[in-house]
C-alpha cells in the first residue's frame, strides 16, 4: 500500500455555539492525545494484570495575535473574556481530506505580546478537551474560490 499524506490547510477552526471562525489566525494546530497508565499488578499465580489506561485530549495551536480584529473580539480577547468556560469547537485540518474533529474545550487565556519588537506577535495555546473528541466527515461550511475569483460557500464532501 502506498503512503498516504495529508497537508495541514487550507482548513477551518471555529469555537463557540455561534461559531467564531479563527481559521485565518492559525499557523499550526492539532488534537493531541495523552494516556495515563496505571501500574501493572502481579498476582499470586504469577499472572500480571495490566494497569488501567485512561485517555485525554487537548486542542493545541499557534496563532497570530489578532488584537485589532473587528467586528467583534478576536481569538485572544475571546479567550480572555470567556476564560474557564466550555465551548464547542470544529477543527478541519484539511478541506481536501474532508475530515473534522469536534468536541468541547475549556478556554484558557492566550498570552499577549511578542518575542521581538517589530515582528508579528504569535502565541501558543493548549486547551483541554472535555470528554472525547470525535473525528468524522467534515460537515462545516467551507469557502472555495470560484473560477471568477468570487467566494462561494460549499459543504465538505
Amino acid at each position: 500500500m502506498p503512503a498516504i499524506v495529508s497537508k495541514l490547510g487550507p482548513g477551518k477552526l471555529t469555537v463557540g455555539t455561534t461559531p467564531n471562525d479563527f481559521s485565518c489566525q492559525v499557523t499550526a494546530a492539532r488534537v493531541e492525545w495523552e494516556v495515563d497508565e496505571g501500574d501493572d499488578v502481579v498476582v499470586l499465580c504469577g499472572d500480571t494484570v495490566p494497569g488501567a489506561r485512561t485517555y485525554s485530549a487537548h486542542l493545541t495551536a499557534t496563532i497570530l495575535s489578532d488584537l485589532a480584529k473587528t467586528p467583534g473580539p478576536g481569538i485572544v480577547e475571546h479567550s480572555w473574556t470567556a476564560k474557564g468556560t466550555q465551548e464547542s469547537f470544529v477543527f478541519v485540518p484539511s478541506t481536501a481530506a474532508a475530515k473534522q474533529v469536534t468536541g468541547t474545550v475549556i478556554l484558557d487565556p492566550i498570552s499577549v505580546g511578542g518575542d521581538e519588537s517589530g515582528q508579528n506577535m504569535s502565541s501558543d495555546f493548549d486547551w483541554a478537551i472535555v470528554g472525547q473528541p470525535v473525528i468524522g466527515v467534515a460537515t462545516v461550511e467551507l469557502e472555495d474560490e470560484t473560477p471568477t475569483g468570487a467566494k462561494a460557500s460549499k459543504a465538505a464532501a
